[in-house]
């Protein structure tokens, strides 16, 4: 018999929302105006915080120091553009069907708090709670951010087993396990075979599958 889940903790960026572009054309602008240089393999930097790509980035480009410069270029030019961003399948069913549950759940992310509010008032999405990479020392793949979900969830260490994560990035899998709680895997970026190698309990296309399956009732822990 399945357990009941204690909670349910999501990332934002690819697993609620599409906005990959997004992040990346303001990377390009950033990289462009500070060094003249085009942003080369994105796909590297999925998962990383803000300041780990900038430190990334501005080290490459043979500049470490002006990492802080890059980051904030980067910051000015996502608020500046069009967001063009839309909720992935599931992301809608599955919140309204969470907010009439008494389940606690919310958003754990790397991505910067401002950024996530917008994204969600823009789609009309309302989330209980939203950790963002400002509220811990260290971001993913450190555990702090799903740690602390949890905290504010009012969800006991006890039951961080049975709390399900779902992640689409290495680095944010890697950060559920070590949390002790039960991650899955999104394949939005990645296969499911690179997030389970990297500890993803289970894996699944988006969270369509989540509400196709019935999670809430019966969750696979």
């Amino acid at each position: 018999m399945a357990k009941p889940a204690a909670g349910f903790i999501f990332d934002f960026d690819g697993v609620v929302v599409d906005s990959l572009g997004t992040h990346l054309r303001a990377w390009e602008t950033a990289m462009s105006a500070l060094f003249g240089l085009p942003l080369l393999d994105p796909t590297r930097l999925i998962g990383n915080s803000t300041v780990a790509i900038g430190t990334l980035l501005a080290k490459e480009a043979g500049s470490p120091r002006l990492a802080p410069e890059l980051v904030r270029l980067k910051r000015e030019a996502l608020e500046s553009q069009k967001y063009d961003v839309a909720a992935l399948p599931g992301t809608i069913e599955l919140f309204a069907l969470l907010a009439a549950t008494d389940l606690p759940w919310g958003i754990a992310s790397n991505a910067n708090r401002a950024f996530i509010k917008k994204t969600l008032q823009i789609l009309k999405l309302d989330v209980p709670l939203v950790v963002s990479v400002e509220d811990v020392r260290k971001p993913k793949p450190a555990p702090d951010v799903f740690l602390l979900c949890a905290t504010r969830l009012g969800i006991s260490h006890l039951n961080h087993g049975r709390t399900i994560v779902f992640e689409d990035s290495v680095h944010g899998v890697r950060a559920a396990v070590r949390a002790g709680m039960f991650p899955v895997g999104i394949t939005s970026q990645h296969s499911a075979e690179i997030l389970r190698d990297s500890g993803a309990r289970l894996t699944c296309e988006s969270l369509a599958d989540v509400v196709s399956g019935r999670w809430l009732e019966t969750p696979p822990i």
